[in-house]
């Protein structure tokens, strides 16, 4: 397959070309913002609610990427011109944009620093075994990593300081299952990449944004479901509502809507995908025009 092409502070280049200083500050310290928007078939998902959430990181962590964003949508839209043939028309790819506060100064001080870093990205992702992923559904454990509280860094912002999440992931990985973290109250929050719901009584239940990434799914799903007549609650519940409910999934931008078969010791009371994760399923197929039900054969 061809090298993909990125945009690397204006420049595009080949990724194998891209080249970053050891003291960019993205790397120092983590110090940036990112948003990975899905691209099915070739199509762009959702860019425009990628990218305001993406301005709105960056205005709350206080990086100034110097360009506008409508600069930067016509910078995504002219890298996926020139990637387009390099792209399989039937997968899906991750779209990146990176930013950082850019290099280091000798002060080591943030206000120093600049300018910001920008980088935007294609990346395939596998889709062999999606088909199998949404029949069965994935296993999560409640890790005891808990995710941090927005009175310490706003979990509305998609910043690249990613390591309490990846604790919680590594922990997961102990028991060969996905992430479920609590917040320090003991509430349900999220999987560390990705929003979690529950159906209990037809009701679909999802964790506050005060504890949660406001996912550009999660906000998709919530249009859905109102498209669909199901009524949908942002309210704080814990391990004792997940033994009652019906059904749970997760939510991502790269693959929508996937059945979770259980966590740890519970399991949803209908069959997997339930009813109500079956239709979500569906109409996120007819929205993104991208199938997530495909046959055991395919």
């Amino acid at each position: 397959m061809e090298e993909l092409l990125i945009c690397l502070n204006g420049e595009t280049m080949e990724e194998s070309r891209a080249r970053i200083s050891p003291f960019d500050r993205g790397f120092l310290w983590g110090d940036g913002v990112y948003e990975i928007t899905p691209c099915f078939g070739r199509h762009l998902y959702r860019l425009k609610d990628h990218l305001d959430r993406l301005y709105r990181s960056l205005r709350y962590v206080r990086i100034d990427p110097g360009m506008k964003r409508e600069d930067m949508e016509k910078a995504t839209l002219d890298l996926l011109k020139l990637n387009f043939n390099r792209l399989d028309e039937d997968g899906i790819c991750r779209v990146g944009h990176w930013v950082t506060r850019g290099l280091d100064s000798p002060s080591m001080a943030a206000k120093d620093a600049g300018p910001a870093t920008v980088c935007i990205f294609f990346r395939p992702m596998a889709v062999d075994k999606l088909g199998k992923l949404y029949r069965e559904g994935v296993g999560l454990t409640v890790v005891p990593t808990r995710r941090n509280p927005p009175e310490c860094i706003e979990t509305r912002a998609k910043v690249t300081s990613k390591l309490n999440q990846i604790l919680a992931e590594l922990d997961a990985d102990e028991s060969n299952s996905l992430s479920l973290m609590l917040d320090i109250y003991g509430n349900v929050a999220e999987n560390s990449i990705a929003n979690f719901f529950i159906v209990k009584d037809g009701i679909l239940l999802t964790p506050p944004a005060g504890n949660v990434l406001e996912g550009i799914t999660r906000k998709v799903t919530f249009e859905l479901a109102a498209r669909l007549r199901i009524p949908f609650e942002e309210r704080n519940f814990t391990l004792y509502d997940i033994a009652q409910a019906d059904e749970f999934f997760i939510t991502t931008s790269m693959t929508c809507i996937v059945p979770v078969r259980a966590v740890d010791r519970f399991r949803p009371k209908a069959v997997i995908p339930g009813p109500i994760t079956r239709r979500l399923i569906e109409a996120f197929a007819e929205e993104t025009g991208f199938s997530f039900l495909e046959d055991e054969a395919t």
